[in-house]
């Protein structure tokens, strides 16, 4: 009877090591199938439904090992890149610019609240995501640390830009020599910072991964708008809804080069536990890093990223 019990649970941890396996190979076919690649995004999952496959199977180990293995291999694939990739850091001493990005959420039941915590962050400018609703309340609990803000546009207000110092200009599009629009609906801000130039910021929020298709198209038409401007010190963040191993977010970042996410594996989504690092931020090669942080929960279902930069 005993034999049969542990057979039984043999078989169960193989099934989680079979089904974790089969999912990772799926995901890594999201870099020719971008409906798949909503898979990866839960790559940490599968690992540990595979981790726990193994420990539940390990008396049976003469299928199981062979079989981990074969699961294991595309989620390295997928890792690999995130853990090893170059995120240039900021000279000892450099003029740090405290740039805070954050999904204050369209259903947020305490907008005013969420603002104060924005407000104690200590930062310099603030990118906001979701504040159709919230706008009011946020500007009015941070009206004091950040006296500056973008206005809204008649289309609504979804994305907002708070800033310690004076905003020169700023829009919703990207604009040319001619002051034509093109691009992407996204909003950026040019920050009069004291002492130093200009330095110009953006904040966006992409739809959800799926259909890939939308996605897809998004990431495009971003990387091609900014391929027509100065990235040298801009700073661009949101919520991009892609995982770092992704392979949306590895075309991304090769898109936008020589901007560098300077966000590595954050976890931001959802509250409570947050399993998705969906929050980024990208910075031109005048920008080094100091350091990341995740700020405590606010009443978004997003955690709020704090990022330093430093003048390089």
């Amino acid at each position: 009877m005993e034999r049969a019990g542990l057979t039984i649970l043999a078989n169960i941890g193989r099934l989680m090591i079979a089904g974790a396996a089969v999912a990772a190979w799926l995901a890594i076919l999201g870099t020719w199938l971008p409906s798949l690649d909503v898979l990866a995004s839960f790559l940490p999952f599968f690992a540990v439904a595979l981790a726990v496959g193994l420990i539940i199977a390990r008396r049976r180990v003469r299928w199981t090992l062979p079989l981990a293995a074969i699961g294991i291999v595309p989620m390295a694939m997928a890792a690999t890149p995130e853990i090893v990739r170059t995120i240039p850091a900021a000279p000892t001493g450099a003029r740090e610019l405290r740039v805070l990005t954050h999904n204050v959420w369209v259903d947020n039941a305490s907008p005013a609240a969420t603002g104060a915590a924005i407000a104690r962050a200590d930062a310099d400018v603030v990118l906001l995501q979701e504040t159709a609703r919230a706008r009011d309340a946020l500007v009015a609990a941070t009206a004091q640390r950040f006296p500056y803000r973008t206005a809204c546009p008649r289309g609504g207000c979804g994305l907002t830009i708070l800033s310690r110092w004076p905003i020169r200009a700023s829009g919703y599009f990207l604009k040319d020599a001619r002051g034509k629009r093109f691009g992407p609906p996204l909003l950026w801000a040019e920050i009069a910072v004291p002492g130093g130039a200009p330095v110009t910021v953006a904040t966006l929020h992409y739809p959800r991964p799926f259909p890939g298709s939308r996605q897809v198209a998004a990431r495009a038409a971003l990387a091609a708008a900014l391929a027509r401007v100065d990235r040298g010190g801009l700073v661009i963040g949101g919520d991009m809804n892609l995982t770092p191993w992704s392979a949306g977010m590895r075309a991304q970042d090769a898109a936008l080069a020589p901007l560098t996410r300077m966000t590595r594996a954050v976890w931001s989504w959802p509250r409570p536990l947050p399993f998705l690092p969906i929050d980024q931020l990208y910075a031109g090669p005048a920008w080094g890093l100091v350091r990341v942080d995740r700020l405590a929960a606010t009443g978004s279902d997003h955690f709020p990223i704090l990022v330093t930069l430093g003048r390089r």
